[in-house]
């Protein structure tokens, strides 16, 4: 078999290229049946070169008249340059025409027919790469993109990682002007939003790690928004939250939800971005602290004859959790604030696991006390369906952070370049990358491409 490629550029003059040729025997196989994939890269390969510098040259000839006063611009050469696609490296010659007279003496004297933009990457192979490399590491992605598709060049796990975070820095985000990210619709109704914080490997030494906030939005119609940044100063991952909120439609005047585990840092961010957001402290963690308290009541006393006094320790917890699941924090505190003091009392001082009892409690009663402002009424809100864990957050760390960048991956990460890559992964996280890219790129994959096509009788 011959392939042609057929081309009419001009009407009515056409013109025929032979691309590949394919070879069978008279005696087919099961693996001689269709195209093999080398054939299809190199048929694919050969289409791309015979289409772009085509394309590249139409162009060069329609925009040789101003656009002003409709004069004939004068040519001023070539320039070589070589644009890089999913189907191999092409090089082409892109057209230079000196700027019309009617601009006056203040303009350039010369311009590109065609900007082919700074490395000239098809956006289609940018976004193949980031989509894949936000998945899985980049060495993985260059030998898929190799075997698949007859892309050239230097195509390793070096090439992954820049061109990834390149399109975290001009894709996903905007270009670095002070300005946040291109602004959502405002959320209506009630917003829930949920903060924690992971850590990821570090690059620089002595610095091991670092911690990276992520977070999820959740609207009144439960459609989720992920984010992440990492921490470099409290300014500057206020700005960054407030970018992450702004991009997922919420603003300081929209009625939210924030629950945290109790960190000082993210209560900060909350106060900074949300100052009139109901706040909610993680109830699993404040009853993860009151189990290890009950843990250590259980053994006071273990094999003695002082064993009989963990029975009350333990009760004394029971009712003091019991409290605060409903609601009622003064009785909390005083039932926990009792329970230490018994504790320092001289006839009980050499019960055996006291100083493990006594230590458990002042933790307790002091991480309760720390956030006295997000106790809520637990079984009322658990009652009303709404949110009183941080677990739907802490699948986002997860499957931000930890499945990509911490769990069995042995690379580490640069503090101040790691930002463009959480971007590029909660974009396909929140299957927005492709919109960022059409709004980039206006001709990128039109929205109705991938609609499926309606059913016929």
């Amino acid at each position: 078999w011959r392939v042609k490629l057929v081309a009419e550029l001009r009407h009515g003059v056409t013109t025929e290229t032979e691309v590949a040729r394919i070879e069978r025997g008279e005696a087919v196989g099961l693996a001689e049946l269709g195209l093999r994939l080398d054939e299809a890269k190199q048929l694919t390969a050969a289409l791309q070169a015979q289409i772009v510098p085509a394309q590249v040259a139409m162009t060069g000839e329609r925009r040789r008249g101003c656009v002003a006063c409709g004069r004939g611009l004068v040519s001023k050469g070539h320039y070589p340059a070589t644009f890089r696609s999913l189907f191999g490296d092409v090089p082409v010659r892109v057209r230079r025409l000196l700027v019309c007279p009617c601009q006056g003496p203040g303009a350039a004297k010369s311009f590109a027919a065609l900007d082919l933009g700074k490395d000239a990457v098809a956006p289609e192979l940018a976004y193949v790469t980031a989509k894949f490399a936000a998945l899985v590491p980049f060495g993985k992605v260059a030998t898929l993109l190799s075997e698949l598709l007859p892309v050239s060049g230097a195509q390793n796990a070096g090439t992954v990682r820049n061109r990834t975070l390149r399109v975290g820095q001009e894709v996903v985000q905007q270009p670095s002007t002070g300005t946040a990210k291109r602004p959502m619709a405002q959320s209506a109704g009630l917003v829930v939003v949920g903060l924690d914080g992971g850590y990821v490997r570090s690059r620089h030494r002595p610095e091991r790690h670092f911690e990276v906030i992520a977070g999820k939005v959740i609207d009144a119609r439960g459609a989720q928004h992920r984010f992440a940044f990492a921490r470099n100063g409290q300014a500057t991952a206020s700005e960054a939250f407030r970018q992450a909120l702004a991009a997922a439609g919420v603003r300081a005047d929209t009625p939210a939800t924030v629950l945290c585990d109790g960190d000082a840092g993210l209560w900060r961010l909350q106060r900074a971005a949300l100052p009139g957001a109901t706040i909610v402290l993680d109830w699993w963690h404040a009853a993860v602290r009151f189990e290890h308290a009950r843990q250590a009541a259980r053994s006071l006393g273990a094999g003695t004859a002082d064993a009989s006094r963990a029975h009350d320790a333990v009760r004394t917890l029971e009712r003091a959790k019991w409290c605060l699941w409903h609601g009622r924090w003064t009785g909390c505190r005083r039932k926990l604030a009792a329970l230490w003091c018994w504790t320092r009392r001289k006839h009980v001082r050499d019960v055996a696991g006291l100083d493990r009892v006594q230590r458990r409690v002042s933790d307790l009663l002091g991480y309760l006390k720390r956030n006295r402002g997000a106790l809520v009424p637990y079984a009322a809100r658990r009652r009303r369906g709404e949110p009183i864990s941080t677990a739907f957050v802490e699948s986002a760390v997860n499957e931000i952070v930890a499945k990509r960048m911490n769990k069995a991956q042995q690379m580490r990460w640069n503090r101040a370049t790691v930002q463009p890559f959480l971007d590029v992964r909660t974009a396909v996280l929140n299957d927005t990358l492709e919109d960022a890219f059409r709004q980039r790129y206006p001709g990128f994959r039109p929205a109705n491409d991938d609609q499926a096509l309606p059913e016929t009788a």
